[in-house]
């Protein structure tokens, strides 16, 4: 989400999403997972004019986004009604833009106020392919990664990178079957990418080794891997989030992206390469 993008325009799209998509059962799970769960059910009309397709649902609809993203706003219910000036909640919008799939959705449906919120469609860098694939394996940490870096790479590079980093570990470790916080998941990307390619047989001794193409993507995935550990090293030298820096040094949009297109690019490969070893 971009830094500038009025916060009228986010409860906007969000809501044009939500009519769109949603039914009884996904308002009361965004209820659960925002703390909102007694407002959706208690509002007076929301489900109620949803159930029966009225068309005061759109106006209903509305006042439960502004109440969702921007917690000082409307009040829902009996009572005066004032518009908030404080700035979207990032946490509660993370929750919806990951429930709807909000910025594809977006893009095909409402492509103004996907410039507005989101900027060029170029910005993605993949990451909508990258979530697809992930969801096929049961993925979730990666859709949390994928909204960081989304909203990260445009305004705050330090953010993308660092995230980028933290997904490509989450993948490499779910490919190992390396999970939880115990000593043997202490691994650092290096390490992780040679295990991972020999556990997908794509090393030169493995099951893959003497694929039609093997050696010139064993080359690709050498070029690629460069680039990866460049990420970390990038991250480790300040340039991303971590490790509690209060002075960060800047880095330019144009490094941060490629540096995460080379992530998201190498992630959506690694889990694509160990849905075809399971299948």
């Amino acid at each position: 989400m971009r830094r500038d993008v009025k916060a009228e325009r986010v409860v906007l799209a969000v809501a044009k999403a939500i009519e769109a998509k949603f039914d009884r059962g996904d308002w009361l799970t965004l209820g659960y997972e925002t703390g909102y769960a007694d407002r959706v059910r208690e509002h007076p009309r929301l489900l109620r004019s949803l159930d029966w397709n009225d068309d005061d649902y759109s106006g209903h609809v509305l006042d439960m986004v502004e109440a969702i993203l921007r917690p000082s706003g409307r009040h829902i219910g009996a009572g005066p009604r004032r518009i908030s000036t404080r700035a979207i909640d990032e946490a509660n919008f993370a929750i919806v833009e990951r429930m709807l799939g909000l910025s594809k959705w977006l893009a095909q449906h409402e492509p103004v106020l996907f410039s507005d919120i989101y900027g060029s469609r170029v910005a993605d860098v993949g990451v909508d392919e990258l979530q697809a694939a992930a969801k096929q394996l049961g993925l979730v940490d990666v859709d949390e990664h994928a909204a960081r870096i989304r909203r990260g790479i445009r305004d705050d590079p330090a953010q993308a990178i660092g995230s980028a980093k933290e997904l490509l570990e989450t993948v490499l470790k779910a490919v190992l079957g390396l999970h939880g916080n115990g000593p043997e998941t202490k691994k650092d990307i290096p390490y992780l990418l040679k295990q991972a390619n020999i556990t997908l047989g794509l090393d030169p001794a493995g099951a893959r080794g003497s694929d039609p193409g093997a050696e010139q993507r064993r080359k690709a995935l050498g070029a690629l891997t460069n680039l990866v550990n460049s990420i970390a090293e990038l991250r480790n030298a300040g340039f991303g989030t971590g490790h509690g820096l209060s002075q960060r040094p800047t880095l330019d949009v144009a490094t941060a992206r490629l540096a995460v297109s080379a992530a998201v690019t190498a992630a959506t490969f690694y889990i694509e390469a160990h849905a075809a070893e399971q299948g």
